[in-house]
């Protein structure tokens, strides 16, 4: 990582520090989310429901730490034409990108790793196949950053983004939600069940072949975020 980069991504962690909202829904109510998820597994519960505990917990990190936070600080950055300043020197835009975004994948990279401790603390088994865990996680939080990059060119200020993040956290909850109460193969094709589907594979070690489908729909839904970011995202502000 380029010294540029590191730069930025400091200047980020301290402004995303100082903007409350988006603070608070960074950090504590993740963790909150997740603790209250694994403390409520009976302590006889089987890896299908531990499964399904943990898709929820990394999903709300994923959402709420990585999503949320891309889309309020990309579009505040816009909208104080810290971008357009940015993009006027001689970074590259992917220099600036990776300095901007480093701090929200960082973070909520560890609070995945704390809730999945929690978790195993709290008497989740080990994964079978640690792979397959990695293979859900890697194109989730690709997912997450291409999510927040198109919804930032959707949103015209940092507030409007607890607005305009719902349907995709909707769609990413929900369906995780459905996958767990639904033995649908349908519910593969959304994000939150092919995330749940590989997951679930990882901690019960089954058909891990099988998940290549699951690993195939996340890798498509960041190629098709991937192109509605670079057609929605702006440098300046929204007129």
């Amino acid at each position: 990582m380029s010294t540029a980069v590191l730069a930025l991504s400091s200047a980020e962690w301290k402004l995303l520090m100082r903007n409350k909202t988006v603070a608070l829904s960074a950090t504590l109510m993740p963790l909150l989310l997740g603790l209250l998820l694994g403390t409520n597994v009976p302590g006889s519960a089987d890896v299908r429901i531990w499964s399904a505990t943990l898709t929820m917990q990394l999903l709300a990190v994923q959402g709420l730490t990585i999503y949320f936070t891309v889309t309020a600080a990309l579009t505040s950055r816009r909208e104080d034409l810290y971008l357009k300043r940015l993009r006027s020197g001689e970074q590259s835009a992917a220099a600036i990108l990776a300095g901007l975004l480093s701090p929200a994948v960082v973070l909520g990279f560890g609070q995945m790793v704390v809730l999945f401790g929690l978790s195993v603390g709290l008497g989740a088994p080990l994964p079978a196949n640690p792979l397959a865990l990695v293979l859900a996680v890697i194109p989730g939080i690709a997912l997450a950053v291409a999510a927040g990059a198109a919804t930032s060119g959707r949103t015209s200020t940092s507030e409007q983004a607890q607005i305009t993040t719902l349907p995709w956290l909707l769609v990413l909850l929900g369906s995780a939600m459905w996958a767990s109460m639904s033995d649908s193969p349908t519910v593969v094709l959304l994000p939150g069940g092919a995330f749940g589907d590989l997951v679930h594979r990882a901690m019960s070690g089954v058909d891990l072949l099988g998940g290549l489908p699951a690993f195939g729909v996340l890798v498509a839904w960041i190629v098709l975020l991937g192109l509605l970011a670079r057609t929605w995202f702006r440098w300046e502000p929204r007129a």
